[in-house]
């Protein structure tokens, strides 16, 4: 049974949602999502929303860069942000008798951050390290930022959401102005109060620091719609490696669908533990790949189910590609037996319940889907896995590991 939450909206339009939870313990999970992410920018304009992410932390017309951090630390509290395709996180976990200064903290970036040139800049060159660090001069990094690049010729999923490195090199501060006056509003923003504390006491903090921020402006609408693939796509890069790796991916729909429990057992079936079947057969019986993995992405627009595997020294990304297909072949043309069918659905309700354990994980489940536009999918999601079948996993494998739809990168060592 999932907890229940209450929620307010104010007149600027920000919603508050407070979920008790863990009563006793004196812990709270203060999150704040805007709906924004990677998928709210331009081709040109790419990675801002993950720099903002960044910049949310320096200044405010009231108080110093750095100060947010050592404040929170101050009170013994943890914080982080991160930012994905569909919207931006950010939480603050702590005592309950901290919540209202960590909401001050949260008004004061939302109203009042400075967003000066000074801090800009070196910020900048953080990010760019960032991206060579995970991407440019890492080669599952740069495999994964490829599979998007090609995957998607249209849709800003075409890239993730660290951006292309000449588009961070090239921002300017007045470009971060401009995506943050247009994202960055009430309207555009939720908080969630989850944890040991009172609904009186949570919405009342909560009106009191954002019920006096206005609106600057409307929120563009997305319109962009990935053109349909008519074709497989495959391609070779050369990075510096010492063994070949390969991604595989097929388009899936958004997050919101009923087959995304399918998708989701697939993934467990295929490569989640020791018993998984691409790691009985291609680890341990073949020896081909040292690691794989298998899940659907869950985003707002049509996205990606994802393979990835790192070959062993010697073997070849081709046969390992081979062999991954012949087992995709094998799960859309044989029925799961009753007990892996079973093991699998345990996973996920595991999965599920693991959600549930803590404030903070609670707030990033309910989060994630209010942010995305639609939390009724997760209503439904214990009962759509409990009335699983064989023959559903095999029909959605058919219906979506389709060779058409597919992107396949191979990546090779630099000869």
């Amino acid at each position: 049974m999932l907890p229940k939450f209450s929620k307010i909206t104010l007149e600027n339009g920000f919603e508050i949602y407070h979920t008790p939870l863990n009563l006793g313990s004196n812990v709270i999970s203060i999150d704040l999502y805007y709906k924004v992410g990677s998928r709210n920018e331009i081709m040109g304009k790419s990675g801002i929303a993950h720099m903002l992410e960044h910049l949310n932390f320096k200044s405010t017309d009231n108080r110093k860069a750095g100060e947010f951090d050592s404040i929170v630390k101050g009170f013994g509290g943890v914080n982080n942000a991160s930012t994905g395709f569909d919207f931006t996180h950010y939480f603050i976990k702590c005592s309950s008798q901290n919540l209202d200064t960590s909401l001050e903290l949260y008004a004061d970036i939302m109203a009042n951050l400075s967003l000066k040139e000074d801090e800009f800049l070196p910020e900048r060159d953080v990010v760019l390290e960032e991206r060579r660090w995970r991407t440019d001069n890492n080669p599952t990094g740069m495999l994964y930022f490829r599979l998007f690049n090609h995957a998607f010729i249209y849709h800003p999923y075409h890239w993730t959401p660290i951006g292309f490195i000449k588009d961070i090199e090239n921002w300017n501060i007045d470009d971060i102005k401009e995506f943050w006056s247009k994202f960055y509003q009430p309207k555009n923003a939720f908080l969630m109060i989850t944890g040991d504390i009172d609904e009186n006491s949570a919405f009342e903090l909560g009106k009191k620091h954002f019920e006096g921020i206005e609106n600057r402006c409307e929120i563009p609408t997305m319109h962009c719609i990935e053109p349909e693939q008519n074709g497989a796509k495959s391609l070779i890069i050369r990075k510096q490696s010492d063994v070949e790796m390969i991604a595989i991916a097929y388009k899936i729909p958004p997050f919101n669908h009923k087959d995304q429990t399918a998708l989701s057992a697939i993934g467990e079936y295929l490569s989640s533990g020791k018993s998984s079947l691409f790691e009985r057969v291609l680890i341990d019986e073949l020896n081909l790949v040292n690691q794989i993995y298998a899940y659907p992405m869950e985003s707002i627009d049509e996205n990606l189910f994802i393979i990835i595997a790192i070959c062993n020294p010697g073997i070849k990304a081709k046969l390992v590609k081979k062999e991954i297909l012949k087992l995709i072949k094998k799960l859309k043309n044989s029925d799961i037996d009753t007990d892996e069918l079973t093991k699998i659905k345990n996973c996920l309700k595991s999965n599920f319940i693991y959600s549930l354990s803590s404030a903070s994980k609670l707030a990033s489940l309910y989060g994630s889907y209010i942010a995305r536009g639609n939390i009724e999918p997760l209503w439904q999601l214990s009962d759509r896995t409990n009335a699983l079948t064989t023959q559903d996993i095999k029909e959605c494998a058919n219906r979506y590991f389709n060779k058409d739809k597919s992107t396949t990168i191979i990546l090779k060592g630099i000869k």
